[in-house]
């Protein structure tokens, strides 16, 4: 008896542990699979978009670009096609961003907002519109960085300043003379450019300037030695030693041709003093029905991402507004969208057309992605932007470069971009630049020299937004700051005059 019970304790005891073991087994499983601990490791940097640690700069919701995207450092991670779950704070609401993979080629995605319960849906980036682009094999396999649309965007966010250098070129001259912190004259000649030398021409019927007559200034010699078109004020900058002041002959005659008119005088040697104009009188014209050639050259590599989907909804507001308050002048629009070599596309544009909403379809339908280093394919966005189109000889021609980057500083690059704004300046064509977020001193002059030879003027974002990276100040005098669409919108019907 004593035997038989004191083996039925030891197998009760037996069972008791045995079930005590299962129970702690199973526990264990339960808490690795709340945990995700199986024993088995995973890298998140395995995964599409994961890059194994979240900082503030990774954050998915940010509407600013990291410093070192623009530099080309790899941080894809916030940026990739997909996306894993995550929450950013915006006015304390959490945002559930829903992986994103897939995204190219969509419609559209939804993303919900959890205040509110609403769906915000974010226009796809597939392009639909196929085009005539100029490519390149990639340098490497193409894998876009996306940047995620901000949540809420308006016309009127952005804000910027404008600088007319040839309207104050005794500015630019005592700047260059100066040279207490920069050398400033280096900033052109490090792009092979001297716009330092100059004759303005204005062209007169009685008091009423003659808008869009063609100018010619010719040497000695009676070689032309510049061309270019007058502008709403009848004026004609002439930078006859733009490629080197030094070897450059002087000026020694114009002649001036607007419709069937034509006018030739001496030039003096007092018209060639900076401050001083040289008057061509027409005795009597018949004036030319305007019209207006306008496009948008945009750069769309990824340091464009900290203000690309603003930039869209200020130039749909401006082409819109200029649309309306244009009515008794045709308009016909070109939008154009370059990167590098290696990306998706290099340059991909659009032909003028009067058919302004398809235009706009073209510019919503652009994203910031790929660039890499800090310079991009400027000098191919301006050959195409001016030799490729078909603009209107007897227009008014504006070009807004928008870009925060200059090009690769090499001599063919040069060589290109010197007789792409000669050329442009003989058509007529005014290069209007908007400088972004991350540009430097040097980009800066050089898109001055841009405007200055092309009779545009210089326009720059600024930090007043609080949109977007850090914007230079440029080395200007007193400006004043605008919104940006109603800057461009001013600027606009300025030329148009």
């Amino acid at each position: 008896m004593i035997r038989s019970k004191l083996l039925r304790k030891l197998i009760i005891i037996t069972l008791c542990m045995v079930l005590v073991l299962v129970g702690c087994s199973s526990a264990d499983k339960s808490e690795a699979m709340k945990t995700g601990d199986t024993g088995e490791k995973y890298s998140t940097s395995a995964l599409p978009g994961g890059s194994g640690s979240t900082s503030a700069a990774d954050s998915v919701g940010t509407t600013s670009v990291p410093a070192s995207v623009k530099e080309g450092s790899d941080t894809e991670a916030a940026y990739a096609p997909a996306i894993a779950t995550e929450s950013y704070s915006d006015s304390g609401s959490a945002r559930d961003y829903s992986a994103m993979s897939g995204l190219i080629g969509e419609e559209s995605i939804s993303f919900k907002t959890e205040a509110s319960g609403d769906a915000e849906i974010y226009t796809s980036v597939a392009d639909d519109y196929d085009t005539d682009c100029i490519e390149v094999d990639p340098i490497e396999p193409y894998e876009p960085i996306l940047t995620p649309m901000p949540a809420q965007i308006s016309a009127g966010m952005l804000t910027a300043g404008e600088w007319n250098d040839n309207k104050n070129f005794d500015f630019l001259k005592s700047l260059i003379a100066d040279g207490q912190n920069y050398r400033y004259s280096d900033f052109f000649t490090n792009w092979s450019l001297s716009p330092f030398s100059r004759l303005v021409i204005c062209c007169k019927c009685g008091d009423t300037p003659v808008q869009n007559a063609k100018v010619t200034v010719y040497d000695m010699n009676g070689n032309a030695i510049w061309a270019g078109v007058t502008d709403y004020e009848g004026n004609a900058y002439a930078y006859y030693a733009l490629t080197d002041a030094a070897s450059n002959p002087l000026p020694s005659s114009i002649k001036a041709e607007y419709n069937s008119y034509v006018k030739e005088q001496p030039v003096m040697k007092d018209d060639l003093r900076d401050t001083a104009v040289t008057y061509v009188e027409f005795d009597s014209i018949q004036q030319l029905p305007k019209t207006l050639d306008l496009m948008f050259t945009v750069d769309t590599t990824g340091s464009m991402g900290d203000e690309i989907y603003y930039l869209q909804k200020e130039l749909e507001n401006v082409i819109k507004r200029v649309q309306n308050d244009s009515e008794n002048i045709p308009v016909r629009l070109s939008v154009n969208f370059y990167r590098d070599l290696g990306d998706e596309y290099v340059v991909r544009p659009y032909e003028f057309s009067t058919d302004i909403n398809t235009q706009l379809a073209y510019l919503n339908k652009e994203y910031a992605a790929g660039g890499g280093d800090f310079e991009e394919a400027v000098e191919k966005a301006l050959d195409s932007s001016v030799n490729d189109h078909s603009w209107d000889e007897n227009s008014i021609k504006l070009m807004f470069l928008v870009l925060d980057a200059p090009p690769h500083n090499t001599k063919e690059n040069k060589e290109i971009l010197l007789e792409t704004i000669t050329k442009a300046s003989e058509m007529g064509i005014r290069i209007i630049p908007v400088a972004s977020s991350g540009i430097d001193k040097d980009t800066e002059f050089l898109l001055r020299a841009f405007a200055m030879a092309t009779g545009g003027t210089y326009t720059f974002l600024t930090d007043d937004s609080g949109i977007g990276g850090s914007h230079l100040e440029p080395t200007v005098g007193e400006y004043t700051v605008e919104h940006l669409n109603d800057l461009l919108v001013r600027l606009i019907e300025q030329y148009i005059g």
